[in-house]
């Protein structure tokens, strides 16, 4: 019992030697102890918020906290310049405008209500001549104006024709004339009380006088119309252009003692020197936006580029340069209203595309321009400015595979911002040609310093993201490098071989739209491991004769595994990216190295077929499938007899079937369409480099020594081919051939 305690007090002490160990190193939570998407997910947010709180700090409380009316305590001045658009400035001219719009009146009315008097004038005079009694005159025009009283009634009946028409016409007049002055339902008592005093003047007697006003006051009609006033008020209103008002830096805005207006309060807020609370909602809102920008960011990475996801590198470089960005917008914008075309956007779009994915730079372009635009205040422009140019130099430089097209990336760049720019700008005409063209020229210099930006960081960040970028392949693929040396002075043959090969694979790349430069640098280096035992494999044998002779199956079969993983030791010792390796690695697939499971089935050898594939993976990609394709076509076309054009398709062809045939090409995304474009275009390559020649007559007697070494195996893959075939000569009993494992 005393023991067993000692045993687990020791074991207690050690695990926490290694608690302090790996707390001490960092180590706790590291490894696999996480989920695999567990440190991407946190890299993830981190960036995010991060993003958020630099665009979100336009929104926080600054230095002034004052309201229209205060008395200002210290002398404010801008520290920046800035054009903004005032709508204090606007609010006052539209309701300058809308003053200046004069009442509407339905000037119809007045010749309406003119009329009723004649008409009423007219039904006098017949009373006044009918042969009816006084009382039912009366009666009778108390019917047609019940306005007017018993005398005002007897007036109009007795009095003499000329005073009646001068009774009738002066109302006429004066009722006309306020009709056409305009009578507004406030105003209507008032043009009574006029109608009374110019009824006054008229030479005539006190009765006829209110005669007159009697029969005025009756026909005043409201004429104003309200609803087509306010229209032609609000159409003034419309028609006011933006004011857009400029204060440069040092301008003082407020002076101390002055009484603070709302325009001098809205230039503080424009140079961003005002904001007495924290606009909240303002603030989630770039939370939530920064969100659903990272969303669509993972979304597409998790459904095309999962790789990406599981890298914290990349994830890392990716968020950090919109970071960067970001602040550098937060830096450039302040200094002068222009300065926010000045901001290199397109550069952070062209070096996710070069690094990571064209989608991705794509998307990454509309989320720079969208959230500098929040920065500058200025979200249209910039985010379109910035989408259009960042995305037209993601898709260009796709296929980056010269220097030189960084400067047409960077004219394309330019020439799209400069377009964008300009027009948006002529769109809302809030600018004279002359600032249009002064921005527009900033965004093509803009365009240019992008590019110029993302070429010299890209070779950088390639080394920190250790992802193979096409100045990358580029510099793998010269025969200044190191390992090409290598194989070059220690195994020639294989060297040929794989420069023979890559022209095959770069020609089949550029067919089905892989990248023709990876397939080129792959082949390069698909056979490195042989640098390790060059000897064992039959290009490189020379005289020596054939190692394998002396050897088991068994044995022979693991050298050839052998080039494989050793290759891609050596690969990894020498830094290459994980893509070129993954090449190496899965170049042979898990083909059958059938010449050698032959001939351990003829020495009654206890074998199966799978003792003798290759260990794999199969080819998981375009560029490493036609790798595989081209080392087996181009190491069995060395020894094909018949060499005419049919002779050349039709291997060719049966040796695709065969990779086809044995699932070799199951795990990657060539379509039978593809493999169609490849078994072209290297059928014509190989046509071009191993056509038939003239048989001089002192090469025709030549035959072939005993033990020359013969490519029996298709570059270690002949599961193609049966018994019966002869377009690659199958081992003589005198002489067995050499294997090529190219």
């Amino acid at each position: 019992m005393r023991q067993r305690g000692s045993s687990a007090l020791d074991q207690l002490r050690r695990r926490g030697r290694l608690f302090a160990r790996d707390l001490r190193l960092g180590h706790i939570g590291a490894g696999r102890r996480w989920p695999p998407y567990v440190r991407s997910a946190a890299i993830t947010l981190v960036l995010a918020l991060a993003t958020a709180l630099v665009v979100a700090q336009n929104f926080l409380p600054n230095r002034l906290n004052l309201r229209a009316g205060d008395v200002s305590t210290q002398d404010v001045v801008a520290p920046r310049s800035v054009r903004f658009e005032s709508q204090t400035k606007r609010e006052e001219a539209r309701t300058a405008a809308a003053t200046q719009v004069s009442d509407q009146f339905d000037g119809s009315i007045a010749s309406q209500q003119r009329q009723a008097i004649d008409s009423l004038a007219t039904k006098v005079a017949e009373l006044r001549a009918s042969s009816s009694s006084g009382p039912d005159r009366s009666a009778q025009l108390s019917l047609l104006e019940p306005q007017l009283s018993d005398a005002q009634r007897q007036y109009l009946l007795q009095a003499d024709e000329g005073t009646v028409a001068t009774i009738f016409k002066s109302g006429g007049d004066i009722l006309q004339a306020l009709e056409s002055n305009g009578i507004k339902a406030d105003t209507l008592n008032s043009a009574r009380d006029s109608a009374q005093t110019r009824a006054a003047a008229l030479h005539l007697d006190a009765t006829g006088a209110s005669v007159v006003t009697t029969l005025v006051r009756a026909h005043l009609k409201v004429n104003f119309l309200q609803a087509e006033t306010e229209l032609k008020r609000q159409q003034a209103r419309d028609a006011v252009p933006a004011a857009f008002l400029t204060v440069g830096q040092g301008q003082t805005i407020i002076r101390y003692g002055d009484q603070v207006t709302p325009f001098q309060l809205e230039e503080a807020q424009a140079v961003g020197l005002l904001a007495p609370t924290t606009d909240w909602a303002r603030i989630l809102a770039v939370f939530m936006l920064v969100i659903i920008l990272f969303a669509v960011a993972l979304g597409y990475l998790g459904q095309f580029r999962p790789a990406i996801l599981r890298d914290p590198r990349q994830l890392a470089t990716l968020g950090g340069l919109m970071l960067v960005l970001l602040i550098v917008a937060k830096v450039v914008v302040p200094l002068n209203p222009n300065a926010q075309y000045m901001v290199p956007m397109a550069a952070v779009a062209m070096l996710v595309a070069a690094l990571m994915d064209t989608g991705l730079g794509i998307i990454v372009a509309l989320a720079v321009g969208l959230l500098t635009g929040i920065i500058a205040d200025n979200v249209l422009p910039l985010t379109l400015v910035g989408f259009l140019g960042g995305a037209i130099g993601s898709i260009y430089i796709h296929r980056l595979e010269r220097l030189g097209q960084w400067v047409t990336a960077g004219i394309l760049v330019a020439g799209a911002q400069f377009v964008t720019l300009v027009s948006l700008s002529l769109i809302e005409r809030h600018q004279s040609l002359d600032e249009i063209l002064a921005i527009g020229t900033l965004a093509l210099v803009n365009g240019l310093i992008s590019a110029l930006i993302a070429a010299g960081l890209l070779p950088f960040l390639g080394e920190i993201t250790r992802v193979i970028t096409p100045m990358k392949l580029l510099e793998l693929m010269t025969p200044n490098n190191p390992l090409l040396k290598r194989l070059m002075v220690s195994a020639p043959g294989t060297y040929n071989h794989s420069i023979v090969a890559a022209n095959l694979a770069e020609a089949a790349a550029e067919a089905v739209g892989a990248n023709p430069v990876l397939a080129r640098v792959g082949c390069y280096f698909h056979d490195i491991g042989k640098i390790r035992r060059p000897h064992f494999f039959v290009e490189n044998q020379a005289d020596i004769g054939n190692i394998h002779e002396n050897l088991s199956p068994t044995t022979s079969s693991d050298i050839l595994n052998a080039h494989v993983t050793e290759g891609v030791e050596l690969l990894k010792q020498y830094r290459f990216p994980t893509a070129i390796r993954e090449i190496v690695q899965q170049h042979q697939g898990t083909t059958v190295k059938r010449y050698f499971y032959r001939q351990a089935l003829e020495q009654g050898l206890d074998v199966r077929e799978d003792d003798f594939r290759y260990p794999g993976p199969r080819p998981r990609s375009k560029e490493a499938a036609i790798v595989m394709i081209a080392d087996t076509i181009e190491a069995s076309a060395r020894t094909l007899k018949d060499r005419s054009t049919e002779g050349i398709r039709d291997h060719v062809h049966r040796m695709i079937q065969g990779f086809i045939r044995d699932a070799q090409l199951d795990e990657c995304d060539l379509s039978f369409r593809d493999l169609h474009l490849v078994e072209e275009a290297m059928s014509n390559m190989v046509v071009s480099i191993y056509h038939a020649r003239i048989e001089y007559p002192a090469l025709v007697q030549e035959t072939a020594k005993s033990g020359e070494a013969v490519d029996t195996t298709g570059g270690g893959h002949d599961g193609t081919l049966d018994a019966e075939d002869k377009t690659i000569p199958l081992p003589r009993p005198a002489a067995r051939p050499r294997p090529s494992t190219s």
